[in-house]
């Protein structure tokens, strides 16, 4: 079993459901060890991360924050093998942070 640890950087330049930010790949299990986000706006931003779990067919927006610039989504999460992790945001742009180990 191998463990890579990644981290994935994204500015997000429109609003509403961004486009995937992070596709778990085959055969991997991913571990989010933790997912920022800095609102480069200037005013507050609302701000949702959303995964959509292959597994069970559903979207399910698991953090929502409402803050003028940075903060943090969420702490620890484990998503599967073709589990897709998005963000929907009222304001743009955005930098997404995401802090993950891959095992596989």
């Amino acid at each position: 079993m191998a463990n890579n640890y990644k981290k994935v950087l994204t500015t997000l330049t429109s609003t509403g459901d961004s486009a995937a930010i992070y596709t778990v790949p085959t055969e991997t299990t991913t571990i989010i060890k933790t997912a920022w986000v800095y609102n480069n706006s200037g005013g507050s931003a609302a701000v949702t991360l959303k995964i959509n779990s292959i597994s069970l067919s559903t979207n399910s927006a698991v953090a929502d924050k409402s803050a003028p610039s940075f903060f943090t989504l969420s702490e620890v999460g484990v998503l599967e093998a073709g589990d897709i992790i998005k963000i929907n945001n009222d304001v743009q742009p955005v930098n997404v942070y995401l802090a993950i180990l891959e095992i596989s």
